[in-house]
């Protein structure tokens, strides 16, 4: 067998990152729209993460930034 080495990987988060959506196309945005919907409906499954959106947004809505 050969000799395991150790790699470290070094990563740093970007300030920002910009997409062009116009550069993306139709069925790649349909499943990135389609995994999202899942993800989001399963997130407001948990009870905990509902209120925690909804106290997030009742304080948007008091500062006026959302209806």
């Amino acid at each position: 067998m050969g000799k395991v080495t150790e790699k470290t990987v070094v990563s740093m988060t970007p300030k920002t990152v910009e997409i062009d959506i116009d550069k993306i196309s139709k069925h790649e945005m349909d499943a990135i729209c389609s995994c999202l919907i899942r993800c989001v409906t399963k997130a407001f499954q948990n009870p905990q993460f509902a209120a925690e959106y909804e106290v997030w947004l009742a304080a948007r809505r008091a500062k006026g930034i959302m209806r």
